[in-house]
């Protein structure tokens, strides 16, 4: 008798699983989402002026209604390479051999990039006109995003006057505002829950202006409105949390 009940149990529990993982696949499904995500942007408008393209990795939480609709935070951190004034920001620090020399007379090593990051909150939907279930198909997102880039300073060696504290700030062309955001893509949800994703094309619109008051190496005070775009790729990978009861059994 104890074995008999004990499999009716496992019977169920497993029916129970095996409905709630075909329900993806027969209905819409309200889930918890952990997404990490990366892309790769063009710049243009007033970053372009100062960067190159940067690359976004981050990661994002979002709630889906068994309707479809996504109500989400998300997080970006950007980073590049291209910093199109590298060449003249210390040019007053260079001596006649276009050397930035130390306190004892070394040659003082300077990385510069570009670092930034977009954070803030998103609402979207899920048109289910393609993919393999209700719960996949063709989304759009909207969001309002918390914006800001800057050049980072990195020095090789211990220590240097004069771009330590408040003078290295005096060179990094902080800037910092709201932007939109906008996302169209695929959002890709497996039967069997193995494979889940997303992939699209991405678009920040940045209204930034000027953080820091005064740029060292211009010797000129900055004011200034700016509107920084990029658009790109973004491709993220999910992570669905749902639990689904079922709501019928069948007894022989």
């Amino acid at each position: 008798m104890k074995n008999k009940i004990l499999a009716s149990i496992s019977f169920l529990a497993l029916s129970t699983v095996s409905l709630a993982q075909n329900s993806v696949a027969d209905k819409g499904v309200g889930m918890s989402l952990f997404q990490f995500q990366a892309g790769y942007y063009s710049a243009a408008g007033d970053f372009a002026e100062l960067y190159g393209n940067p690359v976004e990795i981050g990661f994002s939480y979002a709630y889906k209604t068994p309707k479809n609709i996504l109500f989400g935070m998300d997080f970006g951190f950007q980073f590049g390479s291209n910093v199109k004034d590298e060449g003249s920001l210390f040019r007053k620090l260079r001596n006649d051999r276009n050397e930035i020399v130390g306190i004892e007379g070394e040659a003082i090593s300077i990385l510069v990039s570009q670092r930034g990051y977009a954070g803030g909150l998103y609402i979207g939907k899920i048109f289910p006109i393609i993919g393999p279930n209700p719960n996949s198909g063709l989304v759009i997102k909207l969001g309002l995003d918390y914006f800001e880039h800057r050049t980072w300073i990195e020095i090789r060696q211990d220590e240097y006057a004069p771009l330590e504290g408040d003078y290295r700030k005096g060179y990094d062309r902080k800037r910092a505002g709201l932007a939109l955001n906008q996302f169209i893509g695929y959002q890709h949800f497996d039967n069997s829950k193995k494979i889940n994703f997303y992939a699209g094309f991405d678009f920040y619109q940045g209204f930034t202006g000027d953080y820091r008051s005064y740029n060292i190496d211009q010797m000129a005070i900055t004011d200034g409105d700016y509107l920084d775009l990029l658009f790109g790729i973004k491709l993220g990978w999910v992570f669905p949390v749902y639990r689904q009861v079922a709501d019928k059994f069948y007894l022989d």
